[in-house]
């Protein structure tokens, strides 16, 4: 008895011995893949999750919802390419180099997010929504997959260097299935930027609101995509972050990129996904600079080197960590109007800005920075003065060194609303509290000139110019007026001052170019210094895509088609991706009896603007020609939809009935040539006539 009873709790004590042991062996994890939103332009006061009464963010509150929200996220610039570079890096931008959104690249030294995901097994991709996030910034490292393709409409749109939310939607998207998990996959969106131009129907949502009904578009594209991704992998960390927001009229200024007030610097950010709380607010300060470092830490990889940032994962868990400092800055008052830098310092509930006029805020009793303290608490000012000072002590250059590869980004950044420029010393003393106050003056002369009333522009620009002589982007504006009004000799004599200020800078000299083109109408000896400037600006900028085509036009214009086409060949050899530019090429080999080239550099020109009427159309003859009647068809069906004219409809409706035996092919192009034919259209009677005939016997 006593022995069956003895080995009874033996093994009874074997199977409570073995079974933990058992229980414990860790059951094999799924990767976990990283989805990074990044939001272009956008304040966290806009979004529902933070305290928005606009109902125009359910997926990003949804988000927020399942995650932890940062109340008190910092930017460390009002510009996309710096706080992106930061987010990505760790580092501030003084450490990461990238002081602009035009001519500063990454430079291959500090390591960043998608590199240290690469090491570790991850496959990486990107699409970004704006030519400010162009691969040559150097932002692409890291990806295998980088997706900038952002020339997506008529270069007479304001828009041409973006694509919409949903175009950069379908990108994602397109690629979702070929990304082997576990993956980092970053989608940049850039909607609430200037111009505000919602599509419908949140443009009718939000008629009086466009910026909201922008971020209205952006927040359902990013539930598209959130849906598509999710139910791609199994185990999926969301990073939601904005890189800046907006002014929207706050301190004077309309947009964002000359203060670092919070209008600007407070941004949204959001996590959710494993290991992360659901449905909490950290109301401790943090940056972007710490994103990095965090998504390595959630994924237990190890940290990035030498960063600025630290993880919040211990914030987002609820314990204690220490309080630390924000730096921001903002060097476009500098480049783009020659007025003095901005740095800030955020601390204990204090934001300092260094000016020439200095200023010190009390956040959390004046989140709108409407009193400043700087002469009230001169002790607390003098100490985050100093404590900044020490900071910035080892970024002893006033202006930092530029990279003279991407002057080009200057003129493509231009078409955003970033005016480009070159420093200038004699100005350099204005406190951007004193020179918005002129910005009005530049922008009515810009509006003049792009709304075809150049000769308004004059006087604003000139007054501007009175106040602030070394601002370029108002010598050009002026230039340009001045060239629209009909005097290119002014434009030629102020496009020359401009050029004692920026003499490196491609702008200058395109414009300038242009300004000597046109003088040489009249004066034809201005010509050679019109292709002088000309080479010049592709010198300094070989991706000058606008450089190129107007190059190109003058000289097709004297007669020198071979060297019209000699330079625009040299503008695909040097990287430029512009549908404009492939469609001359395409013209000038049909005019040296070149089809296949002509036909080849057409597809080329659609595969970037997939509705541009001009490749279609000439696809469209030369396919017929060559008697291939589906593929015309096809583009003859296409060229309908962006170009409706009796003329192709009628077109189609013969190649589907005479070559390719589609009746009702036919007759649906006979039907839409009907209503495209003016009611006394002599051929109505005819299209009716061949509706008829191909209509079903009842």
């Amino acid at each position: 008895m006593l022995v069956g009873l003895a080995l009874r709790w033996l093994v009874v004590a074997t199977v409570v011995a073995v079974a933990p042991l058992w229980a414990a062996e860790p059951k094999e994890r799924a990767p976990v893949s990283v989805l990074l939103v990044t939001l272009d332009t956008t304040r966290a006061d806009r979004l529902g999750c933070y305290g928005a009464d606009l109902a125009t963010t359910p997926n990003l509150d949804a988000v927020a919802r399942k995650g932890v929200r940062f109340d008190e996220a910092i930017s460390p610039a009002p510009l996309t390419l710096p706080s992106h570079a930061s987010l990505m890096t760790g580092r501030v931008p003084r450490r990461h180099g990238v002081r602009n959104n035009a001519l500063f690249r990454l430079s291959d030294e500090p390591e960043v997010l998608a590199e240290a995901l690469r090491r570790h097994g991850y496959h990486t991709a990107a699409f970004v929504s704006s030519a400010v996030l162009d691969r040559i910034t150097g932002i692409d490292r890291g990806f295998e997959h980088y997706d900038d393709t952002v020339r997506v409409g008529s270069r007479q749109a304001f828009n041409y260097e973006e694509r919409a939310a949903s175009q950069t939607t379908d990108a994602a998207l397109g690629h979702l299935d070929d990304l082997e998990e576990p993956f980092f996959l970053w989608v940049h969106y850039f909607d609430p930027h200037l111009p505000y131009v919602p599509p419908p129907p949140f443009d009718e949502r939000f008629p009086d609101r466009p910026y909201d009904g922008e971020i209205a578009f952006m927040d359902d594209q990013v539930g598209r995509l959130l849906k598509a991704v999710r139910a791609r992998t199994e185990s999926l960390l969301v990073v939601v972050a904005g890189d800046h927001g907006e002014s929207l009229g706050e301190h004077g200024e309309d947009a964002h990129g000359i203060f670092v007030y919070q209008a600007t610097q407070r941004v949204p950010l959001i996590v959710a996904g494993p290991g992360v709380p659901r449905g909490k607010v950290v109301d401790r300060q943090v940056g972007l600079v710490d994103v990095a470092p965090t998504v390595l830490d959630l994924l237990d990889l190890p940290p990035l080197p030498d960063t600025d940032g630290r993880s919040a994962v211990s914030l987002l868990r609820g314990k204690k960590v220490d309080p630390r400092g924000y730096e921001m800055e903002s060097f476009f008052p500098s480049y783009a109007y020659g007025w003095s830098p901005l740095r800030g310092l955020v601390r204990e509930g204090y934001k300092y800005v260094d000016a020439p006029r200095g200023e010190l805020y009390r956040l959390p009793a004046d989140p709108g920075e409407t009193k400043n303290l700087f002469a009230d608490e001169a002790d607390r000012a003098s100490a985050l003065a100093e404590a900044l000072g020490a900071l910035v002590e080892e970024d002893s250059a006033t202006m930092p060194t530029v990279d003279p590869e991407l002057e080009e980004q200057k003129q493509r950044l231009e078409t955003l609303g970033y005016v480009g420029g070159s420093s200038t010393h004699e100005d350099a003393a204005i406190d951007p509290k004193d020179g918005v106050a002129w910005l009005p003056d530049l922008e009515a002369g810009r509006r003049a000139y792009q709304t075809g009333k150049p000769s308004e522009g004059i006087e604003p620009l000139k007054r501007l110019l009175s106040n602030n002589p070394g601002n370029v982007p108002a010598l050009l504006a002026l230039g340009l007026c001045y060239l629209g009004s009909g005097k290119p000799d002014m434009a030629v004599a102020t496009d020359l001052r401009a050029l004692e200020i920026g003499p490196d800078d491609p702008l200058v000299h395109f414009n300038l170019a242009n300004a000597f083109a046109a003088l040489g109408e009249t004066k034809p000896d201005k010509l050679p210094e019109a292709r002088n400037a000309f080479e010049r600006a592709l010198e300094l900028n070989p991706r000058f895509a606008d450089a190129y085509l107007n190059y190109a036009s003058l000289l097709e214009r004297g007669g020198s088609d071979a060297d019209a086409l000699m330079w625009l060949r040299r503008a695909r050899s040097a990287g430029v991706r512009d549908p404009d530019v492939e469609t001359r090429i395409a013209v000038l080999e049909l005019k040296k009896g070149n089809v296949e080239p002509a036909k080849e550099a057409f597809r080329r020109a659609l595969e970037l603007h997939p509705r541009a009427a001009g490749p279609l159309e000439a696809m469209a003859r030369i396919t017929y020609r060559q008697a291939r009647w589906p593929e015309s068809a096809s583009y003859f069906e296409r060229l309908l939809e962006v170009s409706p004219r009796l003329p192709v409809a009628a077109t189609l409706a013969s190649i589907r009935l005479d070559h390719l035996d589609d009746r009702e092919g036919a007759r649906r192009a006979y039907e839409r040539a009907l209503e495209l034919a003016a009611p006394d259209d002599p051929n109505r009677s005819l299209i009716l006539e061949r509706i008829e005939e191909l209509s079903p016997a009842e």
